[in-house]
């Protein structure tokens, strides 16, 4: 899989890439369901089949990582049946005998896998701050793969790409970024080095609460050997359906991002301006302490992902959430429709017992505010 070498923009990546027309084929790509493949069974025949049994690979898994990697500006990229899938598989590239080092803020999930799995592979596993460059530095003598999410899930700190970038440069530590927030469309980090950016498919690049997928997208022709490899190994393969779902919500990625990103920013400055609400977290209000870097790295857009936290503590948040007509309470985000959730529901989250967080949809921005308005209101 080649290079995107043309010039186009991601909203036209989104749209035409991983798929090439030809005269009389279908508009949208076909769904290949297969789990097995015709090969004569003769490894010495040229005209033998790539592909045998689905999990080792699969033509139907095809257009959706061509268009992943091309929108994160990669060689390629490899598609999982889920992104914590992805997330393991590419925390394998840790060596035994040195560290792995994680956000304290990344997402639980994989914060709580990482640390169950790794040291059984006589791994240690180091939580750091990623906005204290000093801390990074001291967590990295050792280490052998960084791991960054930005923004983070749920508190939404942004880390500095740049000087991640040169620090793990300087110290040769392979990082990989967890981009699943900001999506390809406001961010790439393969740009500024990173081994592979790390997707949840599941949310904004399916964008329709209908599939479970993952994906890492990578520069390193044998890096995405061995996760194929790995994928394999364990079965962690997607199915075609699912990729042909998510290669249709790619489509209108850009489009939905923009308008998700938009009502973002004006429900996060509202909320922040409500006497009801105690803090909010977004990078796109200038008082967020990683609003400078996210305006910098960015490419204008500050994700459509906010936390926050309404005076009265937990039991305010809970009403919220309850009170809420057209905001879903519902987990998962970046999709279509606008939800809500109190994090404390995962018994695993150490965050703030009154913070709810909102993925926000592509709805009319009064109706969403109305909600807010009333739920607060009721709480």
């Amino acid at each position: 899989m080649g290079r995107h070498t043309d010039d186009l923009a991601p909203a036209t990546i989104a749209v035409k890439g991983g798929f090439d027309h030809q005269q009389g084929s279908g508009v949208a790509p076909a769904i290949q369901l297969s789990s097995t493949f015709i090969h004569s069974g003769d490894p010495s025949n040229p005209d033998d089949g790539v592909y045998s049994y689905g999990r080792g690979g699969s033509p139907g898994f095809v257009e959706l990582e061509r268009v992943i990697a091309q929108l994160e500006h990669g060689r390629d990229s490899v598609v999982f049946n889920a992104g914590i899938s992805a997330a393991i598989a590419a925390l394998a590239d840790g060596a035994p005998g040195t560290a792995v080092v994680l956000p304290f803020d990344a997402y639980y999930g994989i914060r709580a896998r990482a640390s169950e799995l790794l040291p059984q592979r006589n791994i240690e596993v180091r939580f750091v701050d990623q906005t204290n460059l000093d801390d990074v530095r001291e967590a990295l003598q050792g280490a052998s793969l960084f791991w960054t999410e930005t923004p983070t899930n749920p508190l939404l700190s942004v880390a500095d790409l740049d000087a991640i970038a040169e620090i793990c440069a300087q110290m040769e530590v392979p990082w990989f970024c967890d981009n699943t927030f900001a999506t390809p469309i406001a961010q790439n980090p393969l740009d500024y080095g990173a081994a592979g950016a790390m997707h949840s498919v599941t949310k904004y690049i399916g964008g329709h609460s209908d599939l479970i997928l993952g994906a890492v997208a990578v520069n390193d022709p044998e890096l995405a050997k061995r996760l194929r490899g790995r994928r394999g190994n364990i079965g962690t393969q997607p199915d075609g359906f699912g990729c042909w779902l998510a290669r249709r919500g790619a489509q209108t990625l850009a489009v939905r991002y923009q308008r998700q990103c938009e009502n973002a920013l004006e429900l996060a400055t509202r909320l922040a301006a409500h006497p009801a609400v105690e803090h909010v977290y977004y990078p796109g209000l200038p008082s967020h302490p990683g609003h400078d870097t996210a305006k910098k790295q960015m490419h204008g857009y500050f994700g459509a992902m906010l936390s926050f936290i309404p005076h009265g503590g937990e039991h305010a948040a809970q009403r919220v959430v309850e009170r809420c007509e057209v905001f879903v309470p519902a987990t998962s985000l970046g999709s279509v429709e606008s939800l809500i959730e109190r994090r404390a529901r995962w018994v695993a989250e150490s965050t703030h017992p009154a913070l709810n967080r909102v993925s926000v949809g592509i709805e009319d921005i009064e109706d969403l505010w109305r909600d807010f308005e009333q739920a607060l209101a009721a709480a």
